[in-house]
């Protein structure tokens, strides 16, 4: 038994308030209407460890629900309607199989808000950590047209695709990322512990001599950060902080995103992981039966890039004017001759999602390819950089020894 909180409206129009015990917060809702007692808002007071339903449990404030273990529920959802549960018994049922508390939390919440009568579209969208806008709206779909369990294969197929290509993703970078922090950590260490001892004993052997250009630079720098290495972290933290609000601003985000596509190696990636999520999106929103315009104004916010979800504005305004898909995708100029065709193609035959999603396997494929290849590039990259510092860093130790032995035959 828990204790509920509520507001209410009683059958002459007068607000009234208090609280009532009930096994959960639907049957908190009917004993009131069955007292004429008209519910506003309702809220969960103190329960105890367990209820009748198993569902009752109390949590504390939960963290958000990992990708790939949101995508696991979403498939276990699915496969339970499938087997032709009921929607609560089907949250019931994942719920006793959860294995953390942020999805035991989480679960709870659904199955509480279906319980007492909202949809489970409405549910999740109360849960916007964990739920995106596509996942509710592709719900929303299913429960409308009475094909909640087909929709939710569909959306389990798409999360976990989702979760497969982020995840090569973070493989990818993994390497590049330590090598760049190894390099940076080495140059550091060398320029400010090392350096000093190796400098002082060649400038003892020079007896004051002039030194030439690369070492008094070099120098100076160890000299500099030694000194002020607390003022550089200082403004190298509030750059980055500086960066990341201009970042979030949406004029900064544009602009970054721009730049991003025209990086060479980079922005081909970038656009390939974008018309692969754009592809594959637009296919499984259209194969459960959601509106072209409202797919197009979901799937903007899946695609990584404002510089391209401006784009599919664009595309979503001309198709109110009476376009095609294809066509004003073609006109954007972002998105591949192939994908456009197959728009096209399927506008024709009515084989839209299907044609979409065959693309986006071979998009997908072609992701991976071309992460590949940035994230061969990149290590290369830094190995370059890290070994002409490195060159820099022994001619500037090197060059006063050469000229010293170099002037001695004359002196």
């Amino acid at each position: 038994m828990a204790s509920f909180t509520y507001n209410a409206m009683d059958e002459a129009g007068q607000a009234v308030s208090g609280s009532i015990d009930a096994p959960n917060r639907g049957e908190a809702i009917a004993q009131l209407a069955a007292r004429k007692i008209f519910v506003t808002d309702i809220q969960a007071g103190s329960d105890t460890p367990a209820s009748k339903d198993g569902l009752s449990w109390s949590f504390p404030r939960r963290r958000r629900v990992p990708r790939r273990a949101r995508a696991a529920m979403l498939r276990q959802i699915a496969t339970a309607l499938q087997a032709g549960l009921p929607l609560l018994s089907a949250l019931h049922v994942v719920y006793e199989q959860a294995d953390s508390n942020a999805m035991k939390t989480l679960l709870h919440d659904l199955a509480q808000r279906v319980q007492a009568g909202e949809s489970l579209s409405d549910a999740m969208a109360a849960h916007g950590r964990d739920f995106s806008a596509l996942d509710v709206s592709m719900v929303r779909v299913g429960e409308t047209a009475g094909v909640l369990d087909e929709v939710m294969g569909h959306l389990a197929d798409f999360a976990e695709h989702d979760m497969d290509i982020r995840e090569k993703v973070r493989s990818a970078a993994t390497y590049p990322i330590f090598v760049l922090c190894l390099a940076a950590v080495s140059v550091v260490v060398i320029i400010t512990a090392i350096l000093p001892r190796v400098m002082g004993t060649v400038m003892e052997g020079l007896g004051g001599a002039s030194l030439p250009a690369p070492t008094r630079i070099l120098l100076w720098l160890s000299e500099f950060l030694q000194s002020y290495g607390w003022l550089v972290l200082i403004v190298l933290i509030a750059a980055g902080w500086g960066f990341n609000a201009w970042r979030n601003r949406p004029a900064g985000r544009l602009a970054l995103d721009k730049f991003k596509l025209r990086v060479p190696v980079l922005g081909t990636a970038l656009r390939r992981v974008a018309v692969a999520r754009f592809a594959r999106t637009l296919g499984t929103l259209s194969q459960s039966g959601i509106q072209i315009l409202e797919a197009l104004h979901v799937l903007r916010g899946t695609l990584g890039n404002e510089a391209l979800a401006r784009k599919i504005d664009k595309v979503a305004a001309d198709i109110k004017q009476g376009q095609s898909i294809a066509e004003p995708l073609r006109e954007t100029g972002e998105f591949p001759p192939l994908l456009i065709q197959v728009i096209a193609m399927g506008e024709k035959t009515g084989r839209l999602d299907e044609l979409l999603l065959q693309t986006a396997n071979t998009y997908e494929k072609e992701t991976t390819s071309a992460i590949q290849r940035v994230m061969t590039v990149l290590p290369a990259v830094f190995i370059v950089v890290l070994a002409l510092v490195v060159v820099f860093i022994l001619a500037a130790v090197l060059l006063p020894i050469i000229e010293a032995e170099t002037a001695l035959p004359g002196m």
